[in-house]
């Protein structure tokens, strides 16, 4: 009985919209940053599926370090309200979402984002802080 209300109270929870939406849409920097989000050549959907913008997996994403014990793989986080959980990364390591997708992006195992011109990260960074 306890079991059944809880999961209810948690279907019932809906995200907190964020600050960066007007009257509830997208900024045109993140209509560009949606498409290159879905887009194979950023790669991020292929974690972080629609429509709870995760896979519910767990990979080795290269974050693991020497306090980590019994794992290098980490479960694939939502992206809904990412604008409100900061820091990042599963020890809190990235303090932005633009650490997240630069300077612990080691490989591009956060999405394929080092070849992205400024210009393309800003953008993906403002659709991801509208989620």
């Amino acid at each position: 009985e306890v079991a059944g209300a809880m999961d209810a109270y948690l279907q019932g929870l809906q995200p907190v919209p964020s600050r960066r939406l007007t009257k509830g849409r997208f900024s045109p920097a993140a209509k560009r940053g949606e498409k290159l989000f879905n887009s194979k050549e950023a790669g991020c959907t292929q974690c972080h599926t629609w429509p709870l913008l995760t896979d519910l997996q767990s990979y080795d994403v290269g974050t693991a370090s020497r306090f980590d014990r019994d794992t290098s793989a980490f479960d694939t986080p939502t992206l809904i309200e990412i604008w409100r959980t900061a820091p990042y990364l599963h020890d809190g390591s990235a303090a932005t979402i633009r650490d997240v997708l630069t300077t612990a992006n080691r490989g591009d195992q956060h999405g394929k984002t080092s070849h992205l011109t400024a210009e393309q990260l800003n953008d993906l960074i403002e659709f991801l802080l509208s989620l």
